[in-house]
């Protein structure tokens, strides 16, 4: 297990960590952290008057997303998933989407597609994480936090991937030839904020302003482009394709760092969203 000064000085001595700690009985099920939340957008179709802000409530369920137990697990008294804050992030941005074409009939006849902010119970997300921020954003697992539980009222959506599901963490390989490429800069090393000596004090974060490690990332994207080539989707739903895409393709090669609940990146997505909008 790794504290984040001992990441920080691993990395700092050209010493890289492991990409995930085990814990001997966690390996099991996530599903019981599930909580409802309170999604807002902004989408708009070909055609139609300036973006329309949206909200609805979906299901995040840790286990159906292939989160893990973390660096920083300390049962009973809190959890900080595998990426937590990347893999919510795509989930919320990829649910703005899935919302934009049911109002827009298809992929293609999105004109704009934005998460705005999240919330459950006690808990407010009003951006996705990145490596830019110099915002502190709490987990929705900080144990000063309440998340709701039950069904709100509103529309209840399913998870829709772009991704097959369940798949675990490590299970995917990339190609050896590789035509299209997403870049970018993830960083990591404070999913937890050691304020006392009392565990239950310990603030959980998915984003502070001063990240422990940062490093270059580029994965192939040749089968997203392939999967959605034929949907000719438009620019802003090629964009959040791809965001989602990256997220879960580091989360599955257990790229180092995922292993922190504060994992999160700025992607370039130049190429994909250019082989996706070529036809246009």
């Amino acid at each position: 297990m790794y504290s984040p000064k001992v990441m920080a000085d691993r990395i700092l001595g050209q010493k890289r960590p492991e990409s995930h700690c085990d814990f001997p009985g966690l390996n099991g099920s996530l599903a019981k952290y599930a909580f409802e939340a309170s999604i807002k957008c902004e989408i708009a179709c070909e055609g139609k008057a300036d973006p329309v802000a949206t909200t609805f409530t979906g299901t995040f369920n840790p286990e159906e997303q292939g989160l893990m137990p973390g660096d920083g697990h300390h049962p009973p008294s809190f959890i900080t998933p595998s990426s937590l804050g990347s893999i919510f992030a795509a989930w919320a941005e990829r649910e703005c989407l899935n919302q934009a074409e049911r109002n827009c009939s298809d992929l293609g006849q999105i004109k704009h597609s934005r998460f705005i902010s999240a919330s459950s119970g006690d808990w407010t997300m009003e951006e996705a994480p990145s490596c830019s921020s110099k915002k502190i954003l709490r987990s929705p697992y900080d144990s000063r936090l309440k998340l709701a539980h039950k069904a709100q009222t509103g529309l209840i959506l399913p998870s829709r991937s772009s991704q097959p599901q369940p798949l675990a963490p490590g299970t995917h390989q990339e190609p050896l030839n590789c035509s299209i490429r997403i870049t970018g800069k993830s960083c990591f090393g404070d999913c937890v904020l050691p304020e006392s000596e009392t565990e239950g004090e310990i603030p959980l974060t998915l984003m502070t302003d001063h990240p422990y490690a940062t490093e270059e990332k580029s994965i192939c994207a040749d089968d997203l482009v392939k999967s959605f080539s034929r949907k000719n989707p438009s620019e802003a739903a090629a964009r959040v394709l791809c965001r989602e895409y990256f997220a879960r393709r580091l989360l599955y090669t257990k790229s180092m760092g995922t292993s922190c609940a504060a994992f999160r990146f700025d992607a370039d997505c130049s190429q994909v969203i250019k082989a996706l909008t070529r036809a246009k």
